[in-house]
């Protein structure tokens, strides 16, 4: 370690030691609009999107209030991108689980289903936690066409992946079979969101990807 002294050249290491030495406390940069969009995911699901303001968000994300005011002008904007966030990282999510070749898996179904069921974690939330903020935003999608196009953008995306693993299940129509696929998935998740109900979800959907695979 270098003393602190009044030595020029030692004076000189040191300042710059500290000038640059890494400020843990709190994420810089690109981390902090990270951390900020991780915040606004947790208020939803514990308080609904109409919790969500600039104060709120830097509160929960422990950052000072011109931090959110710095990377979002709105609260749409605000909303939007934590939507585009969660849905980037569980495409990404989707795709490495399924691999490049998701058709050469023995059992093509089961993966169908593992795909769009797997639990997804997201910045230390619970798997329920990140699934009702990710639901709400989708449905405030209704009424706020910015989340709409991310909503579309993600579902097309799921569409695309599960299409071809449907097909070498022996599907006549896989991509409509996705789409009845994810929409039952869909309807099974909300539903356990909305009761108290945490049974495993993946022998009803698997018994719908084999009617819909064989019809």
């Amino acid at each position: 370690m270098v003393a602190c002294g009044r030595d020029t050249v030692n004076w000189y290491i040191c300042t710059t030691m500290i000038a640059t030495a890494p400020k843990e406390a709190r994420p810089r940069g690109a981390a902090r609009r990270e951390a900020l969009l991780d915040a606004v995911l947790r208020v939803v699901a514990e308080q609904g999107v109409d919790a969500v303001t600039h104060r709120r968000v830097a509160d929960v994300a422990g950052l000072p209030l011109a931090s959110t005011t710095y990377w979002f002008e709105s609260k749409e904007h605000l909303l939007t991108a934590a939507l585009e966030r969660a849905a980037d990282r569980d495409i990404e999510r989707l795709r490495d689980f399924l691999g490049e070749t998701p058709e050469d898996t023995p059992d093509p179904v089961g993966l169908a289903v593992r795909a769009v069921l797997d639990p997804t974690e997201h910045a230390g939330q619970s798997s329920r936690g990140w699934l009702l903020a990710t639901y709400a935003l989708v449905l405030e999608a209704a009424r706020r066409p910015a989340l709409r196009e991310v909503t579309m953008r993600w579902t097309d995306a799921y569409l695309d992946a599960l299409a071809p693993v449907l097909a070498a299940a022996g599907s006549q129509e896989p991509r409509t079979d996705a789409e009845l696929l994810l929409a039952a998935a869909d309807g099974l998740v909300v539903e356990q969101l909305a009761s108290d109900d945490e049974s495993d979800l993946t022998p009803r959907l698997r018994r719908l990807a084999d009617a819909l695979v064989t019809a």
